[in-house]
């Protein structure tokens, strides 16, 4: 058994593989704290479910108008007028055929984060965008392999998603499938908790400049203080999302046990028991929890800050875990499946990023040296490879780790090496430390241009973002030479790579991945 319980000496545990934030106290302004009303039982997204034929339809439309924030109301962006957005259930084996409807005054587009999709043509590509008062749309199969688990979608259009992400322009998605393996938790009920905090203004507005260490409001499904209701040793599974611009969350049940079961969409092949979850910015944790002795127990939100040069957050109730009840038998678990250890495998390639603070501009980020450009692939890949990775960070903050279209496991972190209890999409990288990963870029549908970044918003909008191609073996040196001029694949459009490739044109992307 693991346990990757957080220190309060904030310095990372090299023995259990999670990260852990420096934890410290944040005083509150006086007038900033007040008391709020505790909400109903804990509402559950609104949500889009896939069809007999495994296709979710969706229309997201994206509107500037009055919500409810907890218990204040602002004027804010959301979808579908509601900041508890729509939860997108999917299949593997499925597809989604999404319909965004831009109704807002500034552009916006999508990023389906943690997902094993295409990223070409009607795919998962941040370097699309839709226009305001136009339509987007989205379509792509998720293949059958795909990881069951909690994922979730958001603005990605450079320089303006920390604004629309802290707005409200970002919601859940659920893979289904996570229980199969466990037999014995069948029928266990499942919960979707959405984990958010949104900027206080005077105003009545959603901020113009999203301050990172502003008082905020922080919400689970868009509520304050919600009750969660649970029987004295029942098992439910409950899927924390944090799909915050910035803010990283420590959550922690009133000290009791928690059983983590997936991390970012991946399950563990080991039980992996804490009491307190640090989830970061973009990170999900999918965790079995027993209901404790009859009573209200608090879920609490740890404060805390991420270094020197960072942000500090302060800490509150979030929720009420009601138990009540005849109490109930706890189902255990037999056995874990197994995911392939990379670090005992041969790597084709290393590679080593800086991920720094620009020492001369205020609110610019860097990675090696280097501002984002969207026209510049940075990192071309052979598909089929293992590459390893080090990330460090020469700053006095920590910065968080995101690759799209594929996961990767954390083998050492700050040099030492970490037991492999599964895979993730993200990881923060600890200040003035390094993080060494795995990646493996060998599923075909990855084909095309995507991106890796700081998930810290501010961060990626700052220019702490790179661009790379994935592309066949016998492509590679066409897609190097390309690399200055946007690389292969140009916008993710198959006709662009047919034209860069010399093949004969096709609309399909099937040509590629053959």
């Amino acid at each position: 058994m693991v346990n990757p319980r957080c220190s309060l000496n904030g310095r990372l545990d090299s023995r259990h593989g999670l990260a852990v934030l420096l934890l410290a106290g944040l005083a509150v302004c006086s007038g900033q704290a007040a008391a709020q009303t505790p909400s109903p039982t804990l509402a559950a997204p609104p949500e889009f479910s896939y069809d007999a034929s495994g296709v979710t339809k969706a229309t997201l439309t994206a509107t500037e108008q009055s919500v409810m924030i907890g218990n204040d109301r602002y004027i804010s962006l959301v979808f579908n007028g509601n900041y508890n957005s729509p939860l997108l259930r999917l299949r593997a084996g499925g597809a989604l055929d999404l319909t965004l409807d831009n109704r807002m005054d500034e552009l916006t587009n999508l990023h389906f984060h943690g997902m094993t999709v295409t990223p070409l043509d009607g795919g998962d590509s941040i370097f699309r965008e839709t226009q305001p008062h136009q339509k987007g749309q989205y379509h792509f199969a998720i293949p059958a392999a795909h990881h069951p688990g909690a994922y979730w979608y958001h603005s990605h259009f450079h320089g303006g998603a920390e604004r629309q992400v802290t707005a409200g322009i970002a919601g859940p998605i659920l893979v289904d499938g996570m229980l199969d393996p466990f037999p014995e938790l069948k029928g266990i009920q499942e919960r979707v908790l959405v984990l958010r905090n949104f900027q206080k203004t005077l105003t009545g507005k959603v901020a113009s400049e999203i301050i990172t260490s502003a008082p905020s409001i922080r919400t689970i499904n868009g509520q304050a203080l919600p009750v969660i209701d649970i029987k004295p040793g029942e098992m439910q599974l409950w899927h924390f999302l944090n799909i915050a611009a910035n803010q990283y969350f420590r959550i922690r049940i009133n000290g009791q046990n928690m059983q983590v079961l997936s991390r970012d969409g991946n399950t563990v092949n080991q039980e992996v028991v804490t009491d307190e979850l640090l989830i970061g910015p973009s990170a999900r944790f999918s965790v079995l929890v027993v209901g404790p002795a009859p009573g209200d127990h608090p879920i609490e939100l740890g404060s805390g800050n991420t270094g020197p040069a960072g942000d500090s957050y302060r800490g509150e109730q979030l929720a009420i875990l009601r138990s009540a009840g005849a109490s109930v038998a706890t189902p255990t678990i037999a056995t874990y499946p197994q995911s392939e250890d990379f670090s005992k495998e041969p790597v084709a390639n290393q590679r080593s990023f800086a991920f720094q603070d620009s020492a001369t501009e205020p609110n610019t980020f860097l990675i090696n040296g280097a501002r984002f450009e969207l026209d510049r692939v940075d990192t071309t890949v052979k598909l089929g490879d293992l590459e390893e990775w080090t990330l460090n960070n020469p700053s006095q903050e920590l910065h968080q780790f995101h690759i799209h279209q594929t996961d990767f496991q954390v083998t050492k972190i700050n040099g030492v090496p970490v037991p492999f209890t599964g895979y993730r999409d993200n990881v923060f990288i600890p200040a003035t430390g390094s993080i060494t990963i795995r990646i493996p870029f060998r599923d075909p549908v990855m084909l095309g241009k995507f991106v890796y970044h700081c998930h810290i918003l501010e961060h990626e909008d700052g220019g702490m973002m790179q661009a790379i191609q994935v592309v066949k073996p016998e492509d590679y040196e066409q897609a190097v030479k390309l690399a200055p001029l946007g690389g292969l694949y140009g916008n993710n459009e198959t006709c662009a790579y047919l034209r860069n490739t010399g093949r004969e044109a096709s609309k399909t992307t099937d040509q590629i991945s053959r």
